[in-house]
């Protein structure tokens, strides 16, 4: 979701958009690392658990940036080591995905890989960092960088070890884009060599993107309230369809065949929640059907247990939700 928000933008984003107010529950609030951006299931280690990208997101406050990994089942969280990393590299994590490829690499004898688009402000470097994962420990393999990937937000990654990865803006941080709505931002698709457009068209503020059965592709735009599906052939995205409309959409994970995406229905509160967290933004989640395009609201929050929720999973019998700022998320218990 955004790194930024200028103040100049309130009235344009601000949205008029309705809250579902009669979901709003009381559930658990589990503390983590600042700025959980994003997070996806790890259950093809030796405990399951949640990996959450974690990095500081407020000016002001002290740099953090981690994977955690939170185990449901203890409720243990833990940091995992990076190791074998180039020297003086950034890391400032932003969307992330896990891959089990259809073959395994050398040494160490893992086909796991955590993808995370990173984001070296300070030397204006974006990239995508691709690590083997161990119980303890991410091992370096190697850093992404093209002039393609110039303002990543989120990644996902095929079998075979190719990823695609959105670009929200052409120019990062670009105002007018956010203002105006520009189209400029392209999908960008990684062979393993090089990097190449997946698609001619161009979207606005895309974000979250991910995969179903190496077949289809999802993806997410804040600025045009849609979710997408793509068919995905030799490297291009075609056949582009809208099955869903959300307001703000961030990032997408599955349950089932079904597609959970949060969406910022408040920007004028968002705006706020940048730069305060005592000034709470609402959560929505919302679960999309692609087969059929039906939307439902699974989950809502007035901000109060988590503001700006950005990614939503399911583990076992609960909803977890975390944000982009606060150091929370939420377990919502559900009975089946």
């Amino acid at each position: 979701m955004f790194r930024f928000i200028p103040i100049a933008l309130i009235f344009i984003m601000a949205s008029c958009v309705s809250l579902p107010k009669s979901f709003q529950t009381k559930d658990e609030v589990i503390a983590v690392g600042p700025g959980p951006e994003d997070m996806i299931v790890d259950t093809l280690t030796e405990e399951p658990r949640i990996l959450i990208s974690c990095n500081q997101r407020r000016d002001g406050k002290t740099d953090y940036g981690e994977i955690e990994a939170y185990y449901p089942a203890t409720g243990a969280k833990r940091i995992l080591k990076r190791i074998n990393e180039p020297e003086g590299l950034i890391f400032n994590p932003h969307g992330i995905d896990l891959v089990k490829l259809n073959a395994k690499w050398p040494s160490p004898t893992t086909d796991l890989v955590l993808l995370v688009v990173n984001h070296e402000h300070t030397k204006h470097i974006n990239s995508i960092l691709r690590y083997h994962v161990l119980k303890d420990e991410l091992v370096f393999i190697n850093k992404i960088v093209d002039s393609l990937i110039y303002s990543p937000n989120a990644v996902t990654g095929f079998t075979d070890g190719t990823i695609l990865v959105s670009n929200d803006l052409k120019k990062q941080r670009s105002v007018s884009e956010l203002i105006f709505k520009v189209r400029k931002a392209q999908v960008v698709y990684w062979d393993g060599k090089k990097c190449s457009l997946a698609s001619d068209e161009k979207f606005c503020y895309t974000n979250g993107i991910t995969i179903k059965d190496n077949k289809k592709v999802y993806l997410a735009s804040t600025m045009q309230n849609k979710v997408w599906q793509f068919d995905f052939d030799n490297g291009r995205l075609i056949n582009k369809q809208v099955v869903g409309k959300v307001y703000g959409a961030d990032n997408i994970r599955f349950d089932g065949n079904d597609l959970l995406v949060p969406g910022h229905l408040r920007f004028l509160k968002f705006i706020k929640h940048v730069k305060d967290s005592a000034h709470y933004s609402p959560t929505t989640v919302y679960r999309i059907n692609p087969a059929t395009k039906k939307t439902t609201v699974e989950y809502y929050d007035s901000g109060e247990q988590l503001s700006a929720g950005s990614t939503a999973l399911m583990y076992g019998n609960a909803l977890y939700v975390s944000g982009i700022f606060d150091g929370k998320m939420v377990r919502k218990r559900l009975t089946k």
